[in-house]
C-alpha cells in the first residue's frame, strides 16, 4: 500500500504572530540566554530558541467539553478516535453573515452524513479572515444541532466561519449541546472548497496540554484516502 501525498489538503489558517484577532505572541532568542539550560556553541554559530504566548482560541482552533462543562474533558485528555476519521463537507456558501442553517436545509444532506461522521460545513467566509468582515456569520438551528447529534451521531462538526452560533441567543446553546455529548468543535477551518467529493479522511491533532479548553490546530484533509 503506498500513500499518495499530493491528496493532502490543509485545513488550517496560517496564523501570524501580533496580527491575529486573538493574542499570539512569539520570542527567538539565542541560546545562551536559557544559561545552564543552553548547550554551548561557537561564536557566531546561529542557535536560537524560542516562546510562545497564544490564545486557546487563536486561528483554527478545536474546542473541547471544558469550555462549557465544569469538569469536562479538556485538550489532553479528549480521545483521539473522537478526532480522526471521515468527514462530510456539508455546502452552506449561499448564505451570507447573519443567516440560519436550518433543520430542515440539514436533513437535505440526510443521505450524505453517515453516523459517525465529522461534519464541516463550507461556508467560504474563511476568505474573511483577519478582515474587519470576519464577524458575523451563517448559524446553525438548534433544532439542526441537535438532530445531528442525537438522530445522525456525528462526532465532530467544524466551520470556516468562526463560529457557528447565534450571536442573538445567550450562553452558546450550539456549543453546550455539543459538549454535553462529549463532541468537539471546531472553528475558523479553511480550504474546504478543495475537499474533493465532499469527503475526506480528517486528522486533528491539539496540542496534548492539561487544562485547556481549546487549542489552535493544524487540520489536515486527505482525499481519497491517501491510497494509491
Amino acid at each position: 500500500m503506498k500513500v499518495d501525498f499530493s491528496k493532502v489538503v490543509e485545513l488550517s489558517h496560517r496564523m501570524i504572530p501580533r496580527e491575529e484577532p486573538f493574542n499570539l505572541q512569539t520570542w527567538v532568542y539565542d541560546v545562551d540566554i536559557l544559561g545552564e539550560r543552553g548547550e554551548p556553541h561557537s561564536p557566531g554559530t546561529w542557535y536560537v530558541s524560542g516562546d510562545v504566548n497564544f490564545s486557546t482560541h487563536c486561528g483554527t482552533h478545536v474546542e473541547f467539553p471544558l469550555h462549557h462543562v465544569e469538569g469536562g474533558l479538556d485538550a489532553a485528555a479528549f480521545p483521539l478516535t473522537s478526532l480522526i476519521g471521515e468527514a462530510v463537507v456539508l455546502d452552506f456558501t449561499d448564505k451570507k453573515a447573519g443567516d440560519c442553517m436550518s433543520l430542515e436545509e440539514f436533513q437535505a444532506y440526510g443521505d450524505k452524513i453517515q453516523e459517525g461522521d465529522i461534519v464541516f460545513l463550507h461556508t467560504d467566509l474563511d476568505k474573511n479572515w483577519r478582515t474587519e468582515d470576519w464577524e458575523p456569520y451563517p448559524y446553525v438551528a438548534c433544532d439542526a444541532m441537535e438532530w445531528l447529534i442525537t438522530e445522525k451521531k456525528i462526532k465532530a462538526i467544524g466551520t470556516d466561519a468562526t463560529s457557528l452560533e447565534n450571536f442573538n441567543v445567550p450562553d452558546q446553546p450550539n456549543h453546550n449541546l455539543a459538549f454535553r455529548h462529549n463532541l468537539a468543535m471546531v472553528e475558523s477551518l479553511t480550504n474546504l472548497d478543495k475537499i474533493e467529493g465532499g469527503r475526506a479522511l480528517i486528522f486533528m491533532l491539539p496540542l496534548k496540554i492539561v487544562g485547556i479548553e481549546a487549542c489552535p490546530c493544524r487540520i489536515i484533509a486527505v482525499n481519497d484516502g491517501g491510497i494509491v
